[in-house]
């Protein structure tokens, strides 16, 4: 894999909250979401809660503020975003982890 392939969020030289944002704009159930470039974990978390769109978006909120930290936010429920999320929120799931490091 060049350089020029690897996308930011895989890319472990970076900080965590550089690394977020870019993973978080491949999941489109989080299109318009607050607090993410700059990463901002209070307020992205204010947004999700504020959803009255469904539950997509909150679970993948959840699922990145979960890899960001164990905050005062719900612990992230694969099985719970998996039963909300549409087909490509799932693949964008799947994709993250073929390639995530920690």
């Amino acid at each position: 894999m060049t350089v020029a392939s690897i996308r930011s969020y895989e890319r472990r030289d970076l900080p965590l909250e550089e690394r977020l944002p870019s993973l978080a704009r491949r999941f489109p159930c989080l299109k318009g979401a607050e607090g993410l470039d700059p990463f901002d974990p209070a307020a992205l978390h204010e947004w999700a809660k504020g959803r009255g769109a469904g539950a997509a978006p909150y679970h993948a909120a959840l699922f990145l503020l979960n890899l960001y930290s164990a905050g005062p936010w719900e612990p992230f429920d694969v099985l719970a975003a998996a039963r909300v999320w549409e087909d490509a929120d799932r693949q964008m799931f799947i994709n993250w982890m073929r390639v995530w490091r920690f």
